[in-house]
């Protein structure tokens, strides 16, 4: 991933931050001279330094997976910059985001108790975020029955991605004069949700950086 000085955060913990918080990722392989993505919901674990999750056993993309070197991309906050929200007008369109790209080997999972603390693991850090939470219990996997939660690990191809490299950028104003910042910054702050989300993220950079 290209990454200009002023964008590279080389903190790993604000990595697993984003990867916990936008897990939603595209995983891409390379075989037979052919690239191949996935787009899946991967949890990642610092301590062991891991991403985890899965692939449909219809997906073509699980098959013959085990061993091979993957690259998985998290994008997080992320949207279009206009020029007219600046003080200084004579600049172009741009595009402001988040992104942490995670590479390393793939390991498949297949111990059914394994199987099971991934699929456990995985819908408890999906569940306890629900907004409805407070009027409801999480969903856990002992809700099923045995012979539906046996059909299910058959279903799946569950893996374990063992992390060798892990890089994050932030592209997010750090350039820009504090008044242009603060221009962006208002904009998106009328604007939706994921407008919001970016202009938290453009505010938590300025906020570091100072200026």
């Amino acid at each position: 991933m290209y990454i200009p000085p002023a964008n590279r955060i080389d903190d790993d913990a604000s990595a697993f931050r984003l990867i916990s918080e936008w897990a939603f990722a595209t995983l891409a392989t390379i075989r037979d001279g052919a690239v191949q993505m996935s787009l899946l919901p991967l949890i990642g674990e610092a301590r062991r330094r891991v991403l985890r999750g899965h692939f449909a056993a219809a997906n073509p993309h699980g098959a013959r997976i085990d061993g091979v070197r993957a690259t998985a991309l998290f994008t997080g906050p992320q949207g279009y910059i206009s020029p007219n929200w600046y003080e200084d007008r004579a600049r172009v369109p741009t595009w402001n985001y988040q992104a942490v790209e995670v590479s390393g080997f793939i390991r498949v999972v297949t111990a059914p108790d394994e199987v099971d603390a991934l699929l456990i693991d995985l819908s408890h850090h999906f569940e306890s975020r629900r907004h409805d939470l407070d009027q409801d219990v999480e969903w856990t996997i002992d809700k099923l029955p045995l012979a539906k939660r046996e059909a299910l690990r058959r279903g799946i191809v569950a893996f374990e991605l063992a992390i060798e490299h892990i890089e994050m950028k932030a592209k997010l104003g750090q350039r820009d004069s504090l008044p242009d910042r603060d221009g962006a910054i208002g904009a998106l702050l009328s604007g939706d949700e994921a407008q919001r989300k970016l202009a938290d993220a453009m505010r938590g950079a300025r906020a570091q950086s100072g200026r």
